[in-house]
């Protein structure tokens, strides 16, 4: 599975490591995770309600995710 983002994750940083200027480079990074992060939770969540709304439980939407906690898929489900 992680040799699939291995190509995305490698662009990403490419395109922050092209900044020469080290301030431009720093911001850039912070940006880029912070987006990154972004865009997962979002991708979780999204993934989380679709479970719920066919009728999961938090702890059958949990166990599918690995073993995460009922508590913990709820949280997903508000973008926590």
């Amino acid at each position: 599975m992680t040799e699939t983002l291995d190509a995305p994750i490698a662009a990403i940083a490419d395109a922050v490591n092209a900044f020469s200027d080290l301030g431009e480079f720093y911001r850039a990074s912070r940006e880029a995770e912070s987006r990154v992060t972004a865009d997962m939770r979002a991708a979780r969540q999204k993934r989380v309600l679709d479970l719920k709304g066919q009728g999961l439980t938090w702890r059958q939407i949990g166990e599918l995710l690995g073993g995460v906690t009922p508590q913990r898929a709820e949280q997903i489900s508000r973008g926590v």
